[in-house]
Formats: structure tokens, C-alpha cells, sequence
């Protein structure tokens, strides 16, 4: 009995021993199973409709973001006052510079030596023989163009040479304003001749140094917003720019002006002239 006992045990432990050789071999073979419904939701990608929400929130959080940073930008621009460079600083030119003084930084220049007066006003002074410099000054934010229109064509044509240097090296354009009494003549110059770059003011002062010699207040000024931003206005529109929102040009239906009014150029643009027609 002893014997087959023996028997009986060693063969018990030989199949075990099979048994787990077997297993061992065969279950590299045979991954566990997976659950077939946590692998289909696992390899899904998300639905396009909630890709494309979670898009617009994010579109929604950096046009919050950029319409904060425009706003600070812009309280940086107006804590300083315009400097406004006058080319004609004869008679009118030293009338309109008298008052642009009392708000902003003005330079005068002209074919004549006006220094000394220029200095009793509180303005300076640059030789038209000097252009470049001129129009080369840092923070020039403004070119009023008073000269007679006889000499018109050709003082603009001076300053378009400096201009494209200025928005070459510089990447900016002053406003250019004119203030002759015949509209067309003007504004058709000042768009065939200046660079696309230049912000467009046209003015009408219907008063001068005699008829405004106590101030400007109760006088009629017309103007025209000719271009902004490469923009050409349409001079049938009237048009409202919200100064608060910093990005809103209006027309008199109420209707947003399509073209670049998101654009940077176009805000600080129309934000120059605004302060300029203050």
C-alpha cells in the first residue's frame, strides 16, 4: 500500500507541475479580458458640437481679454496730449497754434524765421528747410497743413518722402489734417499723393484770426473724416465713434462701419482724430 501511496503522490505532483507549466506558457497568449463597452467609450473622441463650444468659450474669453488690454492701451494714449506739427505758420498758422497750445505739444514750421514768436507762445520752432526732422519727431501725432493753396500741392508732395521714411523706420503716420477753404481741391490731393498709411482729416474753419481773436467757441468748424486705416470713408455717412468702448465707429443708422474697426490701427486711428477735433 505504501508503494502505490507513493505513486499515488508523486504522479498527484507531476500533473500539478504540468498544470502550472501550462499556465505559465499559454497566458502570455490570452490577455485578460476587457470590457467591450469601456473600450469604445475610451477610444471616442468628443463630439464636434462640443469641440467647437468649448471653442467659443475660449474665443469669448480672449476677446474679453484683448477688448481689456485696448482699453488700457488707450487710457495710456490719451494721459498724454497730442503733438500737433503746424507747416504754414504764418498768420492762421500761428492763430491755430495759440489755441492747440492751451492742450497739446505743438511745433511750428514754416518758409520764414518765426522763432521768436514761436518762443512767446509756448511752441517750437523748426525751419521748414528741415523737414526730415520735422516729420521724424518722435511723438508727432498730428500734421495740420496750413498753407496757401497755391502752395498746397507742392508742400505735400515735399512731405511725402519723409512720410514713407517715418512709416518705414517708425511704422506710424501722423494724422494729416488740411485746412483750406475749398474741400475737393484738398482732399482729392491728399488721397492721390500721400501714403495709404496716413490717416486723413479734412477741415473747414469758417472763421480766422479776426472774426475768432476771443476764441473759437461758438464758431462753425465743418470737417470730414476722410480715411482711417486705409478705410475711405463715405462722406454721404455721418458718422458717431464711441469714444468709452474704444471700437465702435457708427453711422447715423446706427449700424457698425464694417471695415477694420476691430483693428488697432483703426481704434487708435479714430481715437486721434476725436481727440483732436476736441
Amino acid at each position: 500500500m505504501k508503494g502505490h501511496r507513493r505513486s499515488y503522490i508523486f504522479i498527484s505532483n507531476f500533473l500539478f507541475l504540468l498544470l502550472s507549466i501550462a499556465t505559465i506558457t499559454v497566458s502570455p497568449f490570452f490577455p485578460p479580458a476587457v470590457d467591450s463597452h469601456q473600450d469604445a467609450s475610451s477610444s471616442m473622441s468628443p463630439s464636434p458640437a462640443g469641440e467647437l463650444e468649448k471653442l467659443k468659450q475660449e474665443e469669448a474669453k480672449l476677446s474679453s481679454l484683448l477688448a481689456q488690454v485696448r482699453q488700457q492701451k488707450l487710457s495710456v494714449l490719451r494721459s498724454r496730449p497730442l503733438t500737433i506739427g503746424i507747416i504754414g505758420f504764418g498768420r492762421f498758422g500761428q492763430f491755430i497754434g495759440k489755441s492747440f497750445a492751451k492742450y497739446g505739444n505743438v511745433i511750428g514750421t514754416s518758409r520764414s524765421d518765426y522763432t521768436e514768436i514761436a518762443r512767446e507762445m509756448g511752441v517750437k520752432y523748426m525751419p521748414l528747410s528741415d523737414l526730415e526732422a520735422f516729420v521724424m519727431e518722435d511723438e508727432l501725432d498730428v500734421i495740420v497743413i496750413a498753407v496757401s493753396i497755391v502752395s498746397f500741392q507742392d508742400t505735400v508732395q515735399d512731405l511725402v518722402l519723409h512720410l514713407q521714411k517715418r512709416i518705414q523706420e517708425k511704422g506710424s503716420c501722423p494724422l494729416i489734417v488740411d485746412v483750406l477753404s475749398v474741400k475737393e481741391h484738398a482732399r482729392n490731393i491728399l488721397l492721390e499723393l500721400l501714403p495709404e498709411e496716413c490717416d486723413i482729416l479734412c477741415t473747414h474753419p469758417m472763421f480766422g484770426p479776426d472774426s475768432a481773436k476771443h476764441g473759437w467757441q461758438g464758431q462753425t468748424f465743418v470737417y470730414e473724416r476722410t480715411r482711417i486705416d486705409g478705410v475711405l470713408l463715405d462722406p454721404t455717412k455721418g458718422y458717431e465713434y464711441d469714444s468709452d468702448n474704444g471700437d465702435l465707429l457708427m453711422d447715423e443708422q446706427g449700424l457698425s462701419h464694417d471695415a477694420h474697426e476691430n483693428s488697432d490701427a483703426h481704434i487708435e486711428g479714430m481715437d486721434r482724430i476725436e481727440r483732436f477735433l476736441r
